[in-house]
This record gives C-alpha cells, sequence and structure tokens, in this order.
C-alpha cells in the first residue's frame, strides 16, 4: 500500500469517526429533548404543597399536622412561620429552634415523607 493510499485511509477513519459522533450527540440531544418534553425534569411549583398535610399510619389521636399557604406554615391554625424553602422535591421550615425537612413522595405531589426530625418515620398525604 502506497503513502498516498494510506493517506486517504486515515482521513476516511477520521471522517467515519466525525459522522458516528455526530449522529450519537444528535441521539442524545433528541432522548433529552423528549423527556423534557415529556416533563421528566419538571419540578414542582410550590403552590402545589398547599393545602392540610396530615401524618399517616398512626391513631388519629397522635396523628402530627400542619398547613402550607402562601402565607406561610400552620400548625393547629396557628402560623408559626412564614416562610418555607421548596426546592421541587424538598420541603423545609423552622419551628421554634426545630427545622422539619419533607421529601416529596410520589409524581403528583400527594405524599410527604419526613426526613428531620428523625424521631421516626412518617409519611404525610395531603387532604
Amino acid at each position: 500500500m502506497s503513502q498516498a493510499q494510506e493517506k486517504e485511509l486515515k482521513k476516511r477513519k477520521i471522517r467515519l469517526l466525525v459522522l458516528i459522533s455526530f449522529v450519537a450527540i444528535g441521539l442524545v440531544a433528541s432522548v433529552i429533548a423528549a423527556m423534557y418534553k415529556s416533563g421528566a425534569f419538571a419540578q414542582m411549583p410550590a403552590s402545589q404543597l398547599y393545602g392540610k398535610w396530615v401524618e399517616q399510619g398512626v391513631p388519629s389521636y397522635a396523628q402530627d399536622s400542619f398547613t402550607i399557604s402562601a402565607g406561610g406554615v400552620y400548625t393547629h391554625g396557628r402560623l408559626i412561620n412564614t416562610k418555607f424553602d421548596f426546592d421541587g422535591s424538598e420541603l423545609s421550615y423552622t419551628h421554634g429552634e426545630m427545622t422539619y425537612v419533607y421529601q416529596v413522595e410520589d409524581d403528583n405531589g400527594a405524599q410527604l415523607l419526613r426526613i428531620k426530625p428523625t424521631h421516626y418515620k412518617s409519611t404525610f398525604r395531603k387532604l
């Protein structure tokens, strides 16, 4: 094989690799675009948390509950904090010296799992 043929073969290999790279990048971009369009990366808005949350799996006399609204966080009808943080998957607020953290457990935002304080694992459902 002559040097000219070897050079031409190397050029073809490089062109093929560049073409394969562009096709792979296009496929990955298409998959990511489809995921965005389907809502796979969508974050839940804080307003979806608004409502009364009641602890599940405990007797009614021992149930913990709280209410989230645009005005803040309420327990037993009393405002305990005017601010809460929500990043799309985790809710946190403070009550006195205690910080409460809840994680959204389902896609439609109807169930929260208390992460902190960790007395025991407790699940809350929105009424």
